[in-house]
């Protein structure tokens, strides 16, 4: 497989290929991973370097990171798809899942389309289901979610694979993020029946391997609030996956202020009230 560069408006690298990526079926897998979406006749608008014939693959010591940016009338939908193509690292696949948010969200995307993996802007069954979407779509060996009102730190990809690296067995990976200046960071597994905040670092800094996502399962969309502890409790307790955290000091990513509504998890927002 070739395997080509390209440049970001941010002069970061980026790799790709015109080889269409095979998608792997194992009889143990949850749920089947696609480069495209099914046809959907309601569907306001779509593109991507997918939509080009440019692919993103693993390569040899240069894991593919997938990141899902779930976005629902963000105003700072802009800044996070920067603050992904800054990030230094050549193997990252940006995947944004819009739910209808309009004509203005569409031209931010079709402005950075030849930077963007793939993009579609068109109404879901709720929060979970948007999420699900992204998962799907995901082609990397680790996928992390980063929602459209937070951003990622400039070292947050370096700080990822020095763990991926250090780490290989491990399942997950938890890093530290930003909030109001405040610093969460830990991974307290033994407190999963007890408490919710066992992961103060939100989805920011979560990063799962895709092949233990897959044994895993997709996010529970019956759960209108608390789909991502299910989905954590799942991990721990049913599947007894492993994970890792980073220290304090290697933050991912800083968390918003913008959209903790019911697009957005309860959970994820009551783990910063709740003192660690």
């Amino acid at each position: 497989m070739d395997l080509l560069e390209k440049k970001t408006l941010f002069n970061t690298t980026r790799y790709f290929t015109k080889s269409k990526p095979t998608i792997v079926k194992c009889v143990e897998d949850k749920f089947e991973s696609k480069l495209f979406l099914d046809e959907n006749n309601n569907r306001k608008g779509f593109g991507g370097l997918r939509y080009k014939n440019l692919f993103k693959v693993s390569v040899k010591d240069k894991p593919l990171i997938s990141i899902i940016t779930p976005n629902f009338k963000s105003p700072d939908l802009e800044k996070t798809i920067i603050s992904v193509l800054e990030q230094k690292y050549e193997n990252i696949e940006l995947i944004i899942i819009d739910a209808d948010s309009g004509k203005e969200t569409i031209e931010i995307l079709k402005r950075y389309d030849d930077f963007i993996d793939f993009w579609v802007s068109e109404k879901d069954n709720g929060l979970w289901d948007g999420w699900n979407k992204g998962l799907k779509l995901a082609n990397g060996d680790y996928i992390g979610i980063l929602d459209s009102t937070s951003t990622f730190e400039t070292n947050a990809t370096k700080y990822l694979l020095k763990y991926i690296k250090n780490y290989p067995d491990a399942d997950f990976i938890f890093g530290a993020i930003k909030k109001e200046e405040k610093i969460y960071a830990g991974f307290r597994p033994k407190d999963i029946t007890l408490r919710f905040n066992i992961y103060p670092s939100c989805v920011i800094g979560f990063f799962l391997k895709k092949q233990s996502l897959k044994k895993l399962g997709l996010y529970n969309t019956k759960y209108k609030i608390s789909a991502d502890y299910d989905l954590v409790y799942r991990l721990i307790v049913k599947e007894k996956m492993k994970g890792i955290a980073t220290k304090g000091d290697e933050v991912f990513g800083s968390f918003g202020d913008v959209g903790i509504s019911s697009r957005y998890s309860f959970f994820s927002e009551i783990i910063f009230r709740i003192k660690n």
